[in-house]
């Protein structure tokens, strides 16, 4: 038997795992484990493998570093602010070489799905969780197809001379992460492929959530604040999910932190539903294609209305959207790389931006133990440090050649 079951959220029903990512369409799959959680000497987000979905740790590798901020936290006037890493910064021994916390999901889904004989993985991005997949799944010589588009193809990229042999690539001529993830839905399960399932797929959103643990270790307890932009949701409901079993447990005191959630202000469903405090997402009005300074955080379906998604997740915190504007994201871009020395991510921005709204609007205090989820960081020092390559498409192609494609491909033709 498995050290954990799948909960469904909307029937309560606990089931095995089998590889399973939808149970209930209106509901999440939660894992939960039959055991307390004990620090394990390994690298990276292994050392919570207790609370990971997987049966044992895998041989790829990526974490979480979380330490206590000086000069950003002196400028905006917070005596007890943290930041949670994900990226390339060899100073601080970070631990996620495509530069964003996607690493992280991709390496407890590769094991979760080595757990259960999946042969062959599709996977839609707007580019960095394809890019993790890449790294890691080049690594394991694991068949990976990859649905992707066109204006995102050049965020694929690995170090020169990576092995890529079992990733293929399509590009979607034209296309948003929305078409992508279209796409991706009408090859999934065609020629053994299995879908990686998103903000359903426990692997993705445990291995999230473990940043949480790595941050009550260095801070000594639980955050009142946590800070993170949005877009589909597995990082902030991975989160929300981890603190709910580290109080439980009795790793930490509650109660979980309050989530506060940034979009940008061009495209922000997940925050305009929220001020109005409805379950239900707002129809979008605004431009397919805006213009934003954060596209990953860009998503047409975020797991809003689900149970267990970002809805519940606000209430159970009593949580906070921000919309943030172009301009003060790229300001609190360059606050960030000036005040810590390395380059943050667009999300990090978009999340750091937002902070600075809590604090005019009194939401957070002073001296309020504050996590930071720099999602993403270092790309600029990567590439000046390493040669890289972008993965060339098999092709750049139309919403319905591509599912032709996709169809005619095999894992085992890869």
């Amino acid at each position: 038997m498995s050290k954990y079951l799948l909960r469904c959220l909307g029937t309560q029903d606990r089931i095995e795992d089998e590889y399973t990512v939808r149970y209930h369409d209106k509901a999440l799959l939660r894992a939960e484990y039959d055991t307390n959680i004990t620090p394990k000497d390994l690298p990276g987000l292994w050392r919570w493998v207790d609370w990971l979905p997987v049966s044992k740790p895998g041989t790829l590798n990526a974490g979480s570093i979380c330490y206590k901020s000086e000069e950003l936290a002196r400028e905006l006037m917070l005596s007890n602010l943290w930041i949670s890493f994900h990226g390339y910064w060899p100073e601080r021994g970070a631990m996620c070489p495509t530069t964003t916390f996607k690493d992280m999901e991709a390496v407890t889904t590769l094991q979760r799905l080595e757990d259960h004989g999946v042969p062959g993985l599709i996977c839609s991005s707007a580019g960095n969780t394809a890019r993790a997949f890449a790294h890691f799944g080049g690594l394991a010589n694991y068949p990976i197809l990859l649905i992707v588009a066109e204006k995102h193809l050049d965020r694929l990229w690995v170090p020169k001379g990576h092995p890529t042999d079992s990733v293929k690539v399509i590009g979607i001529k034209g296309g948003d992460y929305g078409d992508a993830n279209e796409v991706t839905s009408k090859i999934m399960e065609v020629g053994g492929w299995r879908r990686e399932g998103g903000v359903h797929n426990v692997a993705r959103r445990d291995g999230i959530g473990s940043l949480l643990l790595t941050a009550i270790e260095a801070m000594g307890g639980m955050p009142r604040h946590y800070f993170q932009g949005v877009g589909g949701g597995p990082g902030p409901i991975g989160v929300h999910e981890m603190a709910q079993r580290a109080i439980d447990a009795g790793m930490a005191e509650g109660p979980v932190p309050r989530q506060h959630l940034s979009q940008n202000a061009e495209f922000c469903l997940v925050h305009d539903a929220w001020q109005k405090r409805t379950f239900e997402l707002i129809p979008e009005k605004e431009a397919i294609h805006p213009h934003v300074f954060s596209d990953v955080l860009l998503n047409r379906a975020p797991a809003y209305s689900v149970r267990g998604g970002l809805f519940d997740m606000l209430v159970e915190s009593d949580g906070c959207t921000y919309a943030v504007d172009y301009k003060d994201a790229e300001e609190a871009f360059e606050m960030f790389k000036r005040t810590e020395g390395i380059d943050p991510f667009s999300a990090g921005a978009v999340a750091l931006a937002s902070l600075k709204q809590a604090i005019y609007r009194g939401e957070v205090h002073r001296d309020d133990l504050i996590l930071l989820n720099i999602s993403g960081g270092g790309g600029e020092r990567y590439k000046a440090d390493h040669e890289i390559e972008v993965i060339e498409p098999t092709a750049i192609v139309d919403k319905e050649e591509a599912i032709r494609m996709g169809r005619a491909f095999t894992y085992s033709n890869q």
